[in-house]
């Protein structure tokens, strides 16, 4: 027992040696990190000349780790001017990309370096080279579509479902590649807005206050080679918001010496409409055409009548100008002959409207029909949602000759669209056919939209020829409904 414990004790003895000899002897040093070793793609070749916009692919290794990123900065030499521009190192974790050179001179040396970096942080000490040459980049040319120059345009303190901001179209022309961005700034205010479209729409809040009065649009296009037009596109427009302080703005467009016998001047069709709806302003469209927008912003309610001129109508030409109205809270009468195909000109009846359409979007026409020119079937007009009945005036001696013998000829039918109210329906004289009457007899022939936006009454014939009578008790519902 003894032997085995002098055994023991000895074995505890040598482990106690062992640790100590151990725990005294240093450890051998960790190898230095190995840097690592960056490689370029001989594409471009060494020494070609090209375009600015360059794609250079890379590779890296690194012995003892791994590649985690790269460095990458180009040097430009201007061969003509003599200057040198110097890049920043940008990092990525790419091994490739497309850049566009700085390419100012006619002529310009580049010199591009790449260096890898490993998971310790180190960097390639020897970066890798390409060097070519590159040709003069040219900036590209913007344009403004529209609006035009000094163009008036109606603004409101805020965007609604209709009116969403003022549309701006623009565009360039690139010599030496391609545009890829748009910059706009309104009334040279902040920093340009960058977009890829041909199209902004400007909200109230990017002009300079007092909205109403002049401002100035700036574009610019930059195009793949990063070149930014030095000469930015601008055009002036003039806003004005609307006040509608005013009740009635009448345009007359029946044209002087088509008045049909009974109404023989121009001064008596204004008369008929000056005792319906006691305007505050009447303007004569053939002598006067259309009053700036800081004038038909005043008036709440837009009466547009074209009376006796059959086939010549001029609002058709205008909706451009009605949509604005519209889209700034206006409101809209519009009364004459066939005035539904001068927005459709060319098209035959009976027609459909696509929902696109000024028709079927501004005035809820979503189709038409329109009665015979001749042996005029339309007799009078049967009143709904309040409407009086109307009937034709027959001391207007046409009316009773040919074509209408009695009746008023291409009157429109029609088609209403959602939210719409009709407020009149075609009544046939008693001698019109039965093929006739079966298409036109108590079809909608004037309809009412009353919109969160605007609001619209149409009628599908000339109110010229109504009774008089008659037709102040239907212009005192009109101004009911619409003022």
């Amino acid at each position: 027992m003894k032997k085995n414990n002098k055994l023991y004790k000895i074995a505890i003895l040598l482990i106690g040696l062992f640790l100590a000899v151990c725990c005294t002897y240093s450890t051998k040093p960790k190898d230095p990190n190995k840097l690592p070793n960056t490689t370029v793609a001989n594409i471009p070749v060494d020494g070609d000349t090209i375009n600015a916009y360059v794609t250079i692919h890379w590779d890296g290794e690194d012995s003892d780790g791994y590649v985690t990123s790269y460095k990458y900065r180009y040097i430009t030499y201007h061969l003509t001017k003599g200057d040198t521009v110097v890049t920043d190192w940008v990092t990525t974790n790419l091994t490739s990309k497309t850049i566009a050179f700085e390419s100012s001179d006619e002529l310009n040396f580049q010199h591009f370096e790449v260096k890898a970096i490993d998971n310790e942080g180190g960097e390639d000490p020897t970066p890798a080279v390409k060097e070519f040459y590159t040709v003069k980049a040219y900036s590209p040319e913007t344009y403004i579509v529209s609006p035009q120059e000094n163009q008036d345009l109606f603004i409101l303190p805020q965007t609604t479902d209709w009116w969403t901001g003022i549309k701006v179209v623009f565009g360039s022309k690139d010599r030496d590649g391609e545009v890829v961005e748009y910059g706009y700034r309104v009334d040279g205010q902040g920093d340009w807005t960058w977009l890829e479209d041909t199209m902004a729409v400007l909200t109230p809040d990017e002009f300079a206050l007092p909205l109403t009065g002049t401002h100035v649009i700036e574009v610019v296009a930059k195009d793949n080679t990063g070149i930014v037009d030095p000469t930015p596109a601008t055009v002036q427009i003039v806003l004005f918001e609307p006040t509608f302080d005013k009740n009635i703005l009448i345009i007359d467009e029946t044209k002087e010496g088509d008045q049909t016998p009974g109404f023989t001047t121009d001064a008596q069709v204004d008369s008929f409409y000056n005792e319906l709806f006691n305007p505050d302003t009447t303007i004569d469209y053939f002598t006067s055409g259309l009053p700036p927008k800081h004038i038909l912003g005043r008036y709440k309610l837009l009466i547009w009548h074209s009376d006796y001129n059959f086939d010549r109508h001029n609002i058709g030409n205008e909706k451009d100008y009605i949509i604005e109205y519209l889209q700034a809270g206006g409101k809209l009468v519009l009364s004459g002959w066939r005035i539904i195909k001068s927005f459709d000109l060319g098209a035959s009846f009976p027609q459909v409207y696509e929902s696109e359409s000024f028709l079927s979007e501004y005035l809820h026409v979503v189709g038409a029909n329109e009665s015979p020119s001749v042996d005029g079937a339309f007799a009078w007009a049967r009143g709904r949602n309040g409407y009086p009945d109307i009937h034709l005036n027959k001391e207007i001696r046409a009316i009773n000759d040919f074509p209408y013998f009695g009746g008023l000829t291409n009157v429109n039918i029609i088609t209403p669209g959602a939210f719409t109210r009709v407020i009149y329906r075609f009544q046939c004289k008693e001698t019109t056919s039965d093929n006739i009457r079966s298409v036109f007899q108590d079809r909608p022939c004037a309809i009412r939209y009353l919109g969160s936006s605007f609001d619209i009454i149409l009628f599908g014939f000339p109110i010229l020829y109504i009774n008089p009578d008659e037709a102040k008790l239907m212009a005192n519902k009109i101004l009911e409904d619409l003022l």
